[in-house]
């Protein structure tokens, strides 16, 4: 197979480019003129494509010849502007469709998330008939449902598969701004605090190696058409008892400072509405997001029977084994330090 992968200098890109020399398909990568291609030298037959997703005509060139195309690249964190969020997360991947489209591409598997169906409650077990929210929970979710629904609605024109996989939480080694690290720099930094109130809040998670599977199985499977899918970890954690593992797995102080639920929220409110200001709502993120103390404080959890029937997923990679492989990296890569220091 000749594949196309977008955002492959990121943390899921660079691990879908890994899966797919793996299964000795040919390679392709659309990268900025600043991506830090160094992990990608590795790989001395990988072909690059210099431009971004709101450039055309690089994407003409990058889906030329090309079976299949792994769409990963996005915004992925929960500030910024709507403008922002709209450019790179909507009309970056309907550019990215429309180049699918004409040029006669086989199939898209576009990287989406679990973020698209939240709604501010409790969400346990859920399944892929779990509708869109009337209000999305911030930019990223409104602008990836958006994009989601573009190109499941696009399934079948001109010969493209379209299909959607929703990994919550994606975290393993190589990842160095997502929410492990960051969650860790603020546990290590104690400036996290427990809001909770003593409630439980559980949580499905999805190792960097499940997604990177579970991506290339959406790129081969004849039963996947149209459809969206959750792909995550098979461990439901307690979100904030998992905390003390991982504290004590990187020698760090456990969360011990606790903060009312109602304190917590209103100091969100009050940052989001600084946040507006364009300024700083597009270069830096708030202390804190309503969008996060509502993640923080409700469960998310999924059933993957959808994925298992369609793609043959199976999570290779338990809670236990990926914190062991994590733990090794971060020691390979000189330490916790390391690990967080980019991590905002």
């Amino acid at each position: 197979m000749k594949v196309l992968v977008t955002g492959a200098t990121g943390f899921l890109g660079s691990y879908i480019v890994d899966h797919s020399f793996a299964e000795k398909d040919s390679v392709r990568v659309l990268v900025r003129k600043n991506s830090n291609c160094e992990y990608l030298k590795k790989y001395s037959d990988l072909e690059y494509v210099t431009g971004d997703l709101l450039d055309k005509e690089a994407l003409k060139k990058a889906v030329e010849g090309i079976d299949i195309v792994y769409h990963s690249a996005a915004r992925a964190t929960d500030w910024g502007s709507r403008k922002q969020f709209h450019e790179a997360n909507y009309i970056g991947s309907k550019n990215v469709l429309e180049a699918c489209l004409a040029a006669g591409v086989k199939r898209l598997v576009y990287i989406s998330s679990p973020g698209v169906v939240f709604d501010f409650t409790d969400q346990k077990m859920i399944d892929e008939s779990y509708p869109y929210p009337e209000k999305f929970g911030n930019y990223y979710a409104e602008a990836k449902a958006k994009a989601e629904k573009l190109i499941l609605d696009s399934n079948g024109k001109n010969g493209l598969t379209t299909v959607s996989l929703r990994p919550h939480a994606i975290w393993g080694p190589r990842d160095v701004t997502g929410f492990f690290p960051r969650i860790v720099r603020m546990l290590k930094e104690k400036k996290l605090k427990d809001f909770t109130e003593g409630k439980e809040v559980m949580l499905d998670m999805c190792y960097v190696t499940n997604i990177a599977d579970a991506s290339i199985l959406a790129g081969r499977s004849d039963k996947a058409g149209g459809k969206a899918y959750f792909i995550i970890d098979d461990d439901t954690v307690d979100s904030w008892k998992f905390l003390d593992r991982v504290a004590d797995q990187f020698e760090i102080p456990r969360l011990s400072k606790k903060l009312s639920l109602r304190a917590a929220k209103t100091a969100a409110s009050v940052f989001e509405l600084l946040w507006k200001i364009p300024y700083l709502a597009e270069n830096y993120p708030p202390p804190i997001t309503r969008y996060a103390l509502e993640m923080m404080t409700h469960s998310t959890t999924y059933t993957i029977d959808a994925a298992k029937r369609d793609l043959g997923y199976s999570p290779g990679v338990s809670v236990d084994e990926g914190l062991r492989r994590l733990k090794e990296w971060v020691r390979e890569i000189g330490g916790v330090n390391e690990f967080i220091k980019d991590a905002k």
